[in-house]
């Protein structure tokens, strides 16, 4: 063995050096470079010849390698620090080309480039210090250090420095020279090699070497680099710090185009964050707000594909075809095939019975659909499952336009994305596994509430949502071709909100009591069981099950509407419903239970002979499955309750109808208010155009007459004499046609060419039907006849007339409210909601009409909330485009940074990692850290209460961060040292969270039990004339994950029976090709990592309000 094994070198010594000086030192068996030097600076202090100087030539530095030897270093009586850059090993080093500059400024401009990465990679290494209060005392003493007169830094900027030397001086001189650099690894875990030297003239000679470049170096502010670790930041750019490492990849990528459609920069932006979610998932969803130009944003995107030959399939409403698509098209000269919704259903690649689309469908690169919510329901036959078997097989890109793609549930989002979203997993690298998980677990926490920030990251990784009060906030000098062709700012009618009281007990006195005991009392059971809709709720031989199914829900919820609208909608309801029961009864009589789907098969029958009917069904069962006895009575006692509700409510006559005299006297004001507020004739008549919006078709059947009737007689109103119309789903109304009606009411708007183009009307009673795409900006009056139960509604409403580019300074949106009633009303649907609510959680959260969640615990809060906004006329559900939880967005977020990064300027990225700052705001106090793993960014909220749970959601996380430039500061010293404690919280739960994708198993989906049963079945009985491949790929898809819609259409499958196995296999099969739900790819799993590895970024320190209050 070598003697260096054996022992020590640093105690064997030479007659020309003192007594134990470091003379051989590779960092091996304890022989650190840091010991040496620490133990002779030591011995040297001890003997009472303490070195004068410390002088350190290094090509880097970390303050954890000067932390080694600064316990000895402090009695040394003058440090200096020579810092440098070695060059890049030849093997990577860039030549010098023809166009670069001869020497030596190439060498200098090397070198220049080189310190600028070498300051960078001090940045680094002073963020990925450990965030505890351990390591910060250290660096403090070490600022301490630097700060105290006796260290001086220098940098040497004249040509690569490779040299690295610990130099004495004073009474006893000595030098180590070799490979270590001041860095924790250098001088204790790298194998290096130094050699320490004590005699004249090679220390003389290394000494004078040190003087020459110190005397050729810069100063250096190494403490500065690391005080910003502790400077005082304000909020703000805390915030911009998080939203940086969110998003600034993405705007670093964003062009600037200008393109060949005039849209405004907030649609440029659109339309380029569209393409990029396109081009990484194959579709994107649109939901900018009703009347900020999804078309123009669209036809961006289009374009591009026409560009590059492809064709594009355009699929709208017959109504947006024929008139705003048609004209945007034929403007800005894009070819593409424009079909109506009936249009592609009928045509014969999908089924249909004719040839509408000109091109085999693999031919089609790119499908855009608009107001695709009418797409959300995944049964539709003539809408899902079309659209479904037009984007199976070959990739197409898909573009959905719809401004409200949640109306009743968060499952209309679900089923929307799932036209593009195909892979359940597809968003694991955003901390989604599963995206129908995450969509359940938002229905069971908050099963009313549309905008969870649990569904965040899925919003922001597929959705382009900017709303009128963001376009306001940060475009407001925007440009915008006016009808004149010339460039005009953007600007938007000012909405003012009104309500329209009236009494619902002058319509029918007591009537509203005598529902709320028939449809959900605050005590006890509801008079009407609807057991006719529920029969499953008899069971024969076994007890009655109290609790209603979720379409019971829906009706109750349903029927208490149609009340509000109008007593004629209400009567027309109730009459159909009781006609059913009488049927249900005739069943029950000749031993059969009628299901609801028999209803629908009567509608279509000719026959008039019921029993035969009845017989013949498919959709009946024997009713010895059922109580019968205990059935009938509960349907007799509804039948009897229908009837009489029917009749009180038939007994209300047009002209005894308190609610449509308000509505008349509504139309008088809006005319003379448009007198006094117009110009000239032609102006009072564009002011004075209503749009009086009812959701039901029945309620614009009990309106139209009687607003005739007045109309004609009474002379406040002579302006609208012959110049009303209506339009529902019916192609024409009272022999006028909804084209004609549409145009007639508002040809400028629409775009409507001769000979249609004439103003013929000025009132314009219409259900949801014109709610959609419909540009009627020439009226600045809406009327909403019926209370505001779904507010998503009424903005889609407003939209119709709100819109850029409209010529009007206000629009006025009028609501109808029953005042005394409408706390009542309100707390009559909450019942009805939690009822129904728990009705979901017995049979799956996608199984309630609202495809409600599996929670009776909530209410709908936000929506009463806004609700009683309307009441009070406040507009500000308008200007956000829905309600607060719609207003959060990832566009607002991405253009906050856009703005600051113009102000800021690099501020922002350069902001050190680990630094925080505080303030007092909301509810809850606690701290949110932003940190990052490799490329992916984690936030996590730590509650100061203890009992309260880590909150994972980025969208919760982001709304307790949003703050403004004028947010102060406040951190107090003990919230300061609490976010150590926190931060230790935070980073185990991150570990946590990313150790569980380090695990196969946890990456697998969750097969339910049907899903299980029909794999096994095909595995045992594959037909022998399906190909193997068809089969397995059949297989994988079975064994992905399902939604509860999707698993009803699979069970109906596998519970029809066959003549063979093999019959019933083939079937499968092909079912599970026609829902169309893909094989699983489960997603690559992670890499195992340590606590190490969570590099904190920053941090906020959140005071609750109220307690600062309380304090103060």
């Amino acid at each position: 063995m070598t003697d260096h094994m054996h022992s020590d070198p640093n105690l064997r010594s030479a007659s020309s050096e003192p007594q134990g000086s470091p003379v051989f030192v590779d960092n091996r068996d304890g022989n650190t470079l840091a010991r040496a030097i620490s133990r002779h600076m030591a011995r040297l202090r001890q003997a009472g010849r303490a070195p004068a100087e410390l002088s350190v030539a290094s090509a880097y530095f970390n303050p954890q390698g000067l932390e080694l030897i600064a316990h000895e270093a402090r009695h040394v009586g003058t440090i200096r620090l020579l810092l440098g850059v070695e060059p890049q090993p030849e093997s990577i080093r860039v030549r010098r080309g023809p166009f670069d500059p001869a020497e030596p400024e190439f060498t200098r401009r090397r070198v220049r480039e080189d310190l600028a990465r070498l300051e960078k990679s001090l940045r680094h290494d002073r963020d990925v210090l450990p965030f505890d209060a351990e390591d910060d005392r250290a660096v403090r003493t070490l600022l301490d250090f630097l700060r105290s007169g006796r260290v001086e830094v220098r940098r040497y900027e004249r040509h690569f420095l490779h040299a690295k030397a610990f130099i004495l001086r004073g009474e006893d001189r000595g030098v180590i020279v070799g490979s270590s650099n001041l860095t924790r690894a250098g001088l204790s875990t790298n194998l290096e090699l130094n050699l320490g030297h004590y005699s004249d003239p090679l220390v003389g000679k290394v000494e004078q070497w040190f003087d020459q470049l110190w005397d050729e170096a810069v100063p250096f502010d190494l403490a500065a680099l690391y005080e910003e670790l502790f400077a005082e930041y304000p909020p703000y750019l805390i915030y911009l710090k998080v939203l940086w490492h969110l998003y600034h990849g993405e705007l670093a990528e964003e062009e600037q185009e200008s393109g060949h459609i005039p849209v405004t920069s907030f649609q440029r932006h659109g339309a380029w964050r569209a393409r990029r979610i396109l081009e990484t998932y194959g579709g994107v969803l649109i939901a900018d707000g009703v009347g900020l130009g999804k078309t123009f944003s669209a036809g961006e995107i289009i374009r591009t594909y026409r560009e590059r030959r492809q064709r594009v399939l355009l699929v709208c409403p017959a109504s947006l075809r024929d008139t705003t698509w048609e004209r945007f098209l034929n403007n800005f000269q894009l070819l593409v095939e424009c079909y109506s919704y009936e249009q592609l259903a009928n045509d014969l690649q999908l089924g249909g019975a004719k040839r509408h689309l000109q091109n085999p469908l693999d031919d089609y690169a790119l499908v855009v659909l608009d107001e695709a919510h009418n797409y959300r329901n995944p049964d539709a036959p003539t809408r899902a499952a079309v659209l479904r078997r037009l984007l199976a097989g070959k990739r197409r890109d898909v573009v959905l336009l719809s401004a409200t793609p949640v109306n009743n549930s968060l499952w209309d989002l679900y089923h929307l994305l799932r036209f593009f979203m195909k892979q359940d997993a597809r968003l694991s690298s955003k901390g989604v596994l599963s995206i129908r998980e995450r969509f359940e677990h938002a229905m069971r926490s908050d099963p009313f509430n549309l905008n969870p920030d649990l569904l965040y990251p899925i919003i922001d990784a597929t959705t382009v949502k900017r709303t009128r009060r963001f376009i306001k906030k940060h475009y407001q000098n925007d440009l915008i071709r006016g009808p004149d062709g010339r460039m005009v700012p953007i600007q938007f009618p000012t909405p003012i909100a009104s309500s329209i009281g009236y009494d619902l007990d002058e319509v029918l006195p007591g009537f509203f009591a005598r529902l709320e005991e028939v449809l959900a009392p605050p005590q006890g059971p509801p008079l009407l069981c609807l057991a006719r809709y529920q029969p499953e709720r008899f069971p024969a031989g076994a007890a009655q099950v109290q609790q209603d199914t979720a379409l019971v829900g829906l009706l109750r919820s349903a029927l208490l509407k149609r009340f509000e609208s109008s007593a004629y909608a209400f009567s027309q309801t109730v009459t159909r419903m009781a006609r059913q029961h009488e049927t249900f009864l005739v069943g029950l009589g000749i031993g059969k239970v009628v299901r609801k789907e028999f209803i629908r098969e009567l509608s279509a029958a000719e026959d008039d002979d019921i029993e035969d009917l009845i017989l013949g069904s498919d959709e009946a069962d024997d009713a010895t499955l059922y109580d019968v006895p205990a059935l009938r009575a509960a349907v007799e006692s509804d039948l009897e309750i229908l009837r009489e509700l029917a009749e009180e409510a038939s007994r209300v006559t047009r002209a005894e109808d308190p609610k449509l005299d308000a509505l008349i006297e509504e139309l008088v004001r809006i005319a003379a208010q448009a007198e006094q507020d117009a110009l000239d004739a032609e102006d009072a008549r564009q002011k004075r155009k209503v749009l009086v919006f009812s959701h039901y078709e029945e309620t614009i059947d009990w309106i139209e007459p009687r607003l005739r009737e007045a109309i004609s007689g009474d002379p406040r109103l002579a302006c609208y004499r012959d110049r009303i119309a209506s339009v529902s789903g019916a192609d024409s109304r009272s022999g006028v046609s909804r084209d004609r009606a549409i145009h007639g009411f508002a040809p400028v708007s629409t775009g409507a060419i001769p000979p249609h183009d004439e103003d013929l009307f000025d009132v314009l009673v219409c259900t949801d039907v014109l709610a959609e795409g419909m540009n009627l900006q020439q009226s600045r009056s809406i009327v909403n006849y019926d209370l505001p139960w779904n507010p998503m509604r009424l903005v889609q409403r407003h939209g119709r007339v709100d819109r850029i580019g409209s010529t009007h300074r206000e629009v006025f949106l009028r609501t109808f409210f029953p005042d005394a009633q409408l706390d009542g009303l309100l707390d009559l649907e909450d019942r009805v909601r939690r009822k129904l609510a728990m009705a979901a959680a017995s049979v799956g959260v996608e199984d309630a009409p609202i495809e409600g969640g599996a929670s009776g615990d909530q209410s709908f809060t936000e929506t009463r909330d806004e609700i009683e906004k309307l009441h009070r006329g406040d507009a500000s559900i308008y200007e956000r485009g829905g309600t607060e939880g719609a207003a959060q967005t990832g566009e607002e977020y991405r253009q906050e940074l856009r703005r600051a990064l113009e102000s800021y300027g690099d501020e922002i990225e350069k902001l050190p990692w680990r630094v925080g700052s505080g303030m007092v705001k909301g509810e809850r106090s606690g701290y949110v850290f932003c940190a990052v793993v490799a490329e992916r960014v984690y936030l996590r909220f730590v509650p100061t209460d203890e009992q309260q749970p880590i909150i994972i959601e980025i969208g919760t996380c982001l709304r307790l961060l949003e703050c403004t430039e004028e947010t102060p500061r406040h951190l107090s010293e003990a919230m300061m040292q609490g976010a150590y404690g926190a931060w230790q919280l935070a980073r185990e739960n991150i570990l946590d969270a990313w150790t569980f994708e380090t695990d196969p198993a946890n990456l697998q989906p969750k097969v339910r039990r049907l899903s299980r049963e029909v794999a096994d079945f095909l595995r045992a009985h594959p037909p022998s004339d399906v190909d193997a491949a068809k089969l397995h790929r059949a297989l994988d898809a079975v064994e992905a994950p399902w939604s509860m819609r999707e698993e009803r259409q699979l069970r109906a499958a596998w519970e029809r029976e066959f003549p063979s196995r093999a019959e019933k296999a083939r079937h499968l099969i092909d079912e599970v090709e026609r829902i169309g739900v893909e094989p699983h790819h489960a997603p690559t799993p992670l890499p195992p990592i340590e606590g190490d590895d969570i590099h904190l970024v920053c941090w906020m320190a959140i005071v609750a309000a109220q307690g600062v209050a309380t304090r103060a």
